[in-house]
């Protein structure tokens, strides 16, 4: 099957990152802290990973990209965190906002709604809505489910193949794939991120588990896998949706 000019766009991008190497800051769950990094390394981009302080969320001003993720809510959000998005996006800053709840606790409407009007350039979500509201993304893409397995844009909607089963053996890897998916933004459009990221650690997961024979080693693997995945291997995966 012939590979389509948005496939190839989104091979080009995953050499992008290589080429360019940008710093990505993620704010990420605690757990998810070394995952995120490593994977952001894998893939040839610089990370900064911190929690929700003030002074973290500074420090996403100076990124190339930035990663927000709402499962780190604390209180320090209320004052910090809108200020900063609205910051990235008047300077243009690429940040992508996982929306995704932390378990079965409910994420507030408010926050929800008050960050996605900073639009970011890709919302991570489950669902179209979360705690009853609807995510009406403007200028950005919408990646749904766990590993994005569909990523909508402008009323188009683009399928991404899941990847591996034994992703759902390694901690952080909603945040990871977010992280990889704003390390995109930094070199290509909504679109393109969103589903470069989604398709670049899928295939790099069903690498891994050739070589994994359990969690541990399909973790190293799977970042072994994102160093040496080439691009046009990325868009090749992404046309077999």
């Amino acid at each position: 099957m012939p590979r389509s000019g948005l496939a190839l766009t989104v091979g080009f991008a995953a050499e992008a990152v290589r080429e360019s190497a940008p710093l990505v800051h993620c704010c990420a769950p605690r757990a998810a802290t070394s995952f995120v990094a490593d994977v952001l390394h894998g893939a040839g981009a610089r990370s900064v990973v911190t929690g929700t302080s003030p002074d973290a969320l500074n420090a996403a001003l100076t990124a190339d990209a930035a990663m927000l993720d709402l499962s780190t809510l604390v209180s320090e959000w209320s004052d910090a965190v809108n200020p900063i998005a609205a910051q990235l996006r008047s300077e243009s800053t690429p940040w992508v906002l996982d929306a995704t709840p932390l378990g079965r606790a409910p994420l507030r409407a408010d926050r929800i709604r008050g960050l996605i009007g900073h639009r970011p350039t890709v919302v991570r979500a489950s669902s179209t809505e979360v705690d009853g509201v609807r995510l009406d993304v403007t200028d950005g893409a919408l990646a749904l489910g766990e590993s994005a397995e569909r990523v909508l844009f402008e009323g188009e909607e683009v399928a991404v193949l899941t990847g591996s089963p034994m992703l759902a053996q390694v901690a952080g890897v909603r945040a990871a794939v977010s992280a990889l998916m704003a390390a995109c933004s930094a070199v290509t459009g909504p679109l393109e991120a969103a589903l470069a990221g989604a398709a670049w650690l899928a295939l790099a997961s069903e690498r891994a588990e050739e070589h994994g024979r359990g969690p541990a080693s399909f973790r190293v693997a799977l970042i072994d896998s994102l160093w040496t995945v080439r691009g046009d291997e990325i868009a090749e995966y992404l046309e077999r949706r």
